[in-house]
């Protein structure tokens, strides 16, 4: 269940990504469906709510941030769909933030003893915006 719900927020963001870097992306009405479908199909809401019954409560806590900042990612690219915009860079390292919180929380409840998850180091401070 985590590798799928981490997998759906990477696909999330990389479906988005897809539609402001094609060639002849959309724009007003047609760009906002196309990343609230990108974002919809990555499946990310089905997984949360699947992850809501069977994980503990911080797992969820963490879930539902790295959500959050999925979703700002994607109102940030409806307002300016360039991915190469400081309001998209730090949405972006927003995201990547809590995602790595997220990670490292599931690692422990897995178990994982060892070395932390390498990523997660640069991205344990808290939001520059």
């Amino acid at each position: 269940m985590y590798s799928d719900f981490l997998m759906a927020l990477s696909r999330g963001h990389s479906d988005m990504r897809t539609v402001v870097l094609q060639p002849d992306r959309s724009t007003g009405d047609r760009l906002y469906g196309d990343l609230h479908q990108a974002l919809d199909g990555s499946g990310v809401w089905r997984l949360r709510q699947t992850l809501s019954l069977t994980t503990s409560a911080e797992i969820i806590q963490l879930a539902v941030r790295a959500c959050g900042a999925l979703t700002l990612m994607r109102d940030v690219l409806i307002e300016d769909p360039d991915v190469r915009s400081d309001a998209y860079l730090r949405a972006r390292a927003d995201l990547w933030r809590e995602n790595a919180h997220l990670r490292e929380a599931m690692r422990k409840d897995l178990g994982m003893d060892g070395p932390p998850d390498p990523d997660v180091g640069q991205y344990r401070y808290p939001a520059t915006s």
